[in-house]
């Protein structure tokens, strides 16, 4: 049976990338990760960017070098303009995949129907150089009317066969509450594809995490969420579809993003936990004003709470940070430190289900 690979859909972060990096070999043999390169840090105060975009992007090869390593994965830029250049004039996909070269990485391009021309162009001479392929990324409208015509085309302009393409079926953050809805809506999706068996993969993902949480709705002392693209996705596997497809969600994070002021912005503390087909969300109150420690309280929570949800140290390097955290043997971290516990964490138990919903022999 071909292994079921997990495509979580990360932004290039901090938190994200360095949860990929510290999460076991095992798991990652069941990865597939698509980055996506997210805006620029921007200067609110000045209103302008608060670095180059040359700066914004130097270091991607080097990271994924180092949290990657020389695995296949896959890259996107839907965020940043479709046109938009570094300083020298290349385009900024090219120039994110001149530096992953140079560190003898094997990124793969991701674009999508409706992209700029010179997006496109980019992808195309990526695909040249690399002899990778790319993966094209449809979301529900690309699906209307006949889709076939508009992906030959695009196929053409890049100049590869389905057999070179990876196909994400994306829902973003439009994931149905009912479980056989949204199978059915993926049923439909897959049913409409042309070269249905000839595609290199083929994903359905989607983002049910919250944009935003409310502490008074309800997460204190936690609060559970539906993962809803994972409901759908385990409904869809038992449907036998045309092709059993792959899975891919948005990590522990929302589909839609947007930059805040942090000068006006001070977050509660809160820790992201996925157990079974829900998160678990433990919410504190407001960092800058109440402080760090408090974290101690949350994982002590998380870890004591009764049913048991917590899964053990050894579970993850994420469990690990966090049971530590609770006995005061971690610092509580920094801005960064806690979607880095969440995302490995999750990535783990993803892989871990998808073995055991797909059949596998062995789970890692």
């Amino acid at each position: 049976m071909e292994k079921t690979m997990y495509v979580p859909i990360l932004k290039w972060r901090q938190g994200e990338y360095l949860a990929v990096g510290r999460t076991r070999e095992t798991i990652k043999d069941w990865m597939y990760p698509l980055f996506e390169i997210p805006v620029e840090q921007w200067d609110f105060e000045n209103d302008a960017p608060a670095k180059s975009l040359d700066d914004h992007l130097k270091n991607v090869g080097k990271r994924l070098s180092t949290n990657w390593k020389k695995r296949s994965c896959l890259f996107d830029s839907p965020h940043l303009a479709g046109d938009d250049t570094m300083a020298n004039g290349d385009h900024h996909l090219a120039h994110v995949f001149d530096l992953a070269r140079a560190s003898a990485c094997q990124a793969i391009p991701v674009t999508g129907l409706g992209r700029h021309l010179a997006y496109q162009q980019a992808v195309a001479s990526i695909i040249a150089q690399d002899s990778r392929g790319c993966a094209l990324r449809l979301i529900p409208d690309d699906l209307e009317g006949n889709p076939s015509a508009k992906i030959d085309g695009l196929m053409h302009l890049l100049g590869v066969t389905p057999e070179q393409v990876d196909i994400v079926l994306d829902s973003a953050a439009d994931v149905a509450d009912s479980p056989t809805l949204q199978a059915s809506i993926w049923q439909a999706w897959i049913a409409g594809l042309p070269y249905i068996s000839r595609w290199r993969s083929l994903t359905v993902a989607g983002g049910s995490f919250p944009a935003s949480l409310n502490p008074s709705a309800g997460y204190r002392p936690h609060g559970d969420v539906h993962r809803r693209e994972w409901r759908g996705y385990t409904r869809l596997a038992a449907s036998t579809p045309l092709r059993q497809p792959w899975f891919g969600d948005y990590g522990c994070a929302s589909p839609q993003t947007e930059m805040m002021d942090p000068r006006l912005f001070d977050p509660n503390a809160k820790i992201k936990y996925t157990i079974d087909d829900q998160w678990r969300i433990i919410v504190g109150t407001q960092v800058k004003r109440n402080g760090r420690d408090q974290y101690r309280d949350l994982c002590r929570h998380l870890i004591s709470d009764r049913p048991v949800v917590f899964m053990g140290r050894t579970y993850s390097a994420g469990d690990e940070y966090i049971e530590d955290c609770a006995n005061s043997v971690a610092s509580t971290g920094g801005s960064s430190t806690w979607p880095t516990v969440a995302t490995n964490h999750h990535l783990t138990k993803v892989v871990r289900d998808l073995a055991n919903v797909s059949g596998a022999s062995t789970v890692p």
